[in-house]
């Protein structure tokens, strides 16, 4: 009966989140026993749920970024092929799944948070156990609102103190106005320095562990423009890895099936990752690399990044990564989140912007040592390292959907459009463009006047 009423519960959630605002949630009493939620077994399976709850744009944030080419199939795909050209209206159909996706897995965090207090703890296992679960669903809800914020409001250094999104402080209906930037990145901060207090080493990747909660910590401050925080949070995830994660295995094994060290935090999954950027075996993927990511012949990291094949008569380099081992017939069992290779880009950009460009640069040339890139000369001037480290950093992370976020936040470059295997542009999104931050929903504002739209959408009731 246990599972029967937790199941009952996440399906509750998800039916009157897609049926309503995202906010109107029922009261818990509406689909949840609350005694269902008693020891630390029960809280771990509804914790495993919100999991699993988290949604998944990895792909869809890699076409609107710059990691991506058309090829000569994308037409086959005119809606994918829309969101990559940026038309309004694609971007205006993916922004309430988004939006609603986000805050389902936000209610399940809550609703584990309101039922700890009913959980009993006999032994000190047990008690340790639930302090384990309270700090890993609060990094969990932490991602969430960190996510909502990169993609539903505009850029931190723009206006700290614009709209940001709506913090929710219990499970049920709430009416609020939309935060300020300022205040959501505050709420975060909160949530995961309260979870940052308990030490977690998790022995498998699929729970987050205080080093994801330092990484969050580190790339939450480099969102909101604090360099020394950045730097120092993300210099504590790095010595606590191993340059034994760098070597040409130990980076095969990231794209492998079995739990592994030299990954921070991973989601577990069952379904195929990537499965929707080929459109056949035979004849390719709808996307191939962007051509000015190119990999040396001595970058360790070429193998697994990148996938060859022949289409259109040429050979092209396609996503490897979980687009290899789909073509390869491996399934996948992890989606990368957090991994050691991303605090050196953080703590190196850090230091880049408080003027410690010799530290930087060594710091980034160990790395680039490790997997044979190239490393940054002596001399070299800070906004020539800073741009080297955010072209090797979408190098590195490759469809995974973080270039996007990067050049929402720096603002940097325009954004260019490509033609067919990357020969030419056909347009050119400037930094001010307002659809980088993508709409509220209609269902937020329907039913609640405090709600707020982004500058250039438009608000239908």
């Amino acid at each position: 009966m246990l599972f029967q009423r937790i199941h009952i519960y996440i399906i509750g959630v998800t039916t009157a989140i897609l049926a309503s605002c995202s906010l109107n949630i029922p009261p818990q009493d509406q689909f949840s026993d609350p005694s269902a939620i008693t020891n630390v077994e029960n809280a771990r399976s509804l914790l495993s749920s919100a999991y699993l709850s988290y949604p998944h744009y990895e792909y869809e944030f890699s076409v609107l970024g710059s990691d991506f080419c058309p090829t000569s199939v994308s037409i086959k795909d005119v809606s994918l092929l829309n969101l990559y050209n940026w038309q309004e209206k694609e971007i205006g159909k993916l922004a309430p799944t988004v939006w609603l996706s986000y805050y389902n897995t936000i209610a399940s965090c809550d609703a584990l948070l309101e039922r700890l207090s009913n959980v009993v703890t006999p032994k000190a296992a047990d008690a340790e156990e639930k302090a384990l679960i309270e700090a890993e669903v609060k990094t969990l809800k932490a991602l969430c609102y960190f996510r909502l914020l990169q993609i539903f409001a505009p850029a931190y250094s723009l206006n700290p103190d614009g709209d940001g999104v709506i913090l929710k402080n219990f499970l049920g209906l709430e009416t609020n106005r939309r935060s300020s930037i300022r205040t959501c990145v505050a709420a975060i901060r909160q949530l995961l320095t309260e979870a940052e207090a308990v030490e977690n080493n998790p022995d498998r990747n699929g729970w987050l562990s205080t080093t994801a909660v330092k990484y969050l910590l580190a790339d939450l401050a480099l969102y909101a423009s604090d360099y020394a925080e950045a730097a120092r949070y993300a210099q504590q995830v790095i010595s606590r890895g191993s340059d034994a994660y760098f070597t040409a295995d130990a980076l095969a094994r990231l794209w492998q099936n079995d739990t592994y060290k030299g990954r921070i935090f991973a989601f577990n999954t069952t379904a195929q990752v990537y499965a929707a950027i080929q459109y056949s075996p035979t004849d390719g993927d709808y996307f191939a690399l962007n051509p000015a990511l190119h990999f040396a012949a001595s970058d360790l990291r070429k193998a697994y990044w990148v996938y060859p094949m022949t289409m259109n008569g040429n050979l092209r380099n396609l996503l490897g990564k979980y687009n290899k081992m789909n073509k390869e017939g491996r399934t996948s069992s992890y989606i990368n989140t957090f991994r050691y290779a991303g605090a050196y880009y953080i703590a190196a950009e850090a230091l880049c912007r408080q003027g410690d460009v010799e530290a930087a640069r060594s710091l980034m040339n160990h790395y680039w040592q490790l997997v044979g890139v190239p490393e940054a000369p002596l001399g070299i001037t800070a906004d020539s390292l800073l741009e080297r480290i955010l072209t090797d950093k979408q190098r590195e992370f490759v469809g995974e959907g973080v270039a996007f976020f990067d050049l929402k936040r720096t603002r940097r470059h325009p954004l260019d459009r490509l033609s067919q295997w990357g020969g030419a542009f056909n347009a050119r999104i400037t930094v001010d463009d307002y659809r980088w931050t993508f709409p509220i929903p209609s269902s937020e504002y329907r039913f609640n006047d405090n709600v707020t739209q982004n500058a250039g959408w438009a608000m239908n009731k």
